[in-house]
């Protein structure tokens, strides 16, 4: 069974796994994670992840400056482990209210699996 999308935060460091979901939207590939609501482009589908691990990168970066991952995962829905600093993606169906995911469900999207590697002090 495959492990739902996951995020750990170790000393200096964040791995995370994400689910991000491929369509075109004017001419253009949309890189969205709906589990995070963020989303990078480009006019490739490499362009689009390269960039949206970018803003992945920068969103944490922020996060870890402000002191604010945890809650703002809980807001999303995710879901820390017990006894670890890893957190579990909320399941996609369970994101309610997301127009934008409902769209892209209607399109014709590819789903990826992108990894992101932050380092921080």
């Amino acid at each position: 069974m495959k492990k739902r999308n996951y995020i750990k935060v170790s000393k200096g460091h964040i791995e995370a796994m994400l689910d991000v979901f491929i369509y075109e939207n004017d001419g253009f590939k949309i890189a969205y994670a709906p589990s995070l609501d963020l989303m990078g482009y480009g006019r490739t589908v490499d362009d689009a992840k390269s960039s949206f691990v970018v803003v992945a990168e920068d969103f944490f970066e922020t996060a870890v400056q402000h002191k604010t991952l945890k809650e703002y995962l809980e807001l999303h829905g995710w879901i820390k482990e017990s006894r670890k600093i890893e957190f579990l993606s909320p399941l996609v169906w369970g994101i309610e209210g997301n127009q934008l995911l409902q769209d892209i469900f209607s399109s014709d999207f590819e789903k990826r699996t992108v990894p992101v590697n932050y380092a921080f002090a």
